[in-house]
């Protein structure tokens, strides 16, 4: 029954994401990407810290310790600079091109914990991660917009960077937790704090006027739909993602979690846009490119 628990979470937080990151292109209409990405943290980091203190333990944690801060560390690059490309290649791509490149970031991953921290890399990881990037490859070349949103170079770029820092936020993350104890959400949250307060810090010096202009453009857009985006994609999916990670193996967790693809080409049918067999067959090849990487 646990099982069934955690395979049900980690598929309904891939749901959730897919939701947030449609919710999250229709409130980048008048936010800009660093300005989503400031709000964003800035909402969700009392969201989950009200709810670790609410319902699970928290762990002694020590700030002298090497670990703790190359957590925090890659909290700044993950959420930081990664979101921050993430909003932007959303602002360009649309919702369906901008989830896809997130396949990206497990094979990456794979790559830098091989070349940084000695992690062994088999024949079996690397032909998994070049089906993945085949996949992904198949739909950014197809002729056609997907969903009716043209290709930008520089959008590709910015999924692909996006990528490129969740996993190297990921591959110091894992090396953090091998070497002393914390509580999973604990670990997300002070790596979303993290990555707020730096992005906080880096526009008060560069831009502050920013954080006017963020006031009006937050006031133009759809707060419901930026609050839910932010409810689902950064609260709730986080739980229910270490809900999964508790009940069943991180490979099957993995593997659903990498869902969110899906349901986004489900959405866009239910919303009536014209998905290209091109797509879906790309979007599936990635898939298994994924399953392979975690599963066998």
């Amino acid at each position: 029954m646990s099982a069934y628990l955690g395979q049900g979470a980690a598929l309904l937080a891939a749901l959730c994401w897919a939701l947030a990151t449609l919710m999250y292109a229709r409130s980048s209409h008048h936010l800009s990407s660093a300005q989503l990405n400031l709000v964003k943290g800035l909402i969700a980091t009392p969201l989950l810290a009200i709810g670790l203190l609410v319902f699970s333990n928290l762990e002694q944690l020590s700030w002298a310790s090497t670990p703790i801060w190359l957590l925090l560390l890659s909290g700044v690059i993950g959420i930081t600079i990664g979101d921050t490309c993430y909003f932007s290649a959303l602002r360009r791509l649309g919702a369906g091109h901008t989830i896809l490149l997130e396949y990206l970031a497990p094979p990456f991953a794979a790559l830098i914990a091989w070349l940084f921290i000695s992690e062994t890399l088999s024949w079996r990881e690397l032909i998994s991660a070049v089906v993945v990037i085949s996949g992904v490859l198949l739909v950014l070349t197809e002729r056609q917009p997907v969903a009716g949103v043209p290709l930008s170079r520089s959008g590709v770029l910015f999924g692909v960077a996006a990528a490129v820092c969740q996993a190297v936020g990921l591959v110091m993350a894992f090396y953090a937790f091998q070497h002393f104890t914390i509580n999973a959400l604990q670990a997300a949250m002070l790596r979303l704090a993290a990555g707020t307060i730096m992005l906080t810090a880096i526009l008060l010096i560069v831009r502050p006027q920013m954080f006017k202009s963020t006031l009006s453009a937050v006031r133009q857009t759809n707060l419901s739909i930026l609050l839910s985006a932010i409810f689902l994609g950064t609260f709730l999916a986080i739980w229910l993602q270490q809900t999964a990670i508790h009940y069943v193996t991180p490979g099957i967790a993995q593997t659903l979690l990498s869902t969110a693809p899906l349901f986004m080409l489900g959405i866009n049918v239910v919303r009536g846009r014209r998905i290209s067999f091109r797509a879906l067959a790309g979007t599936v090849i990635a898939m298994l490119g994924i399953s392979a990487l975690f599963l066998l």
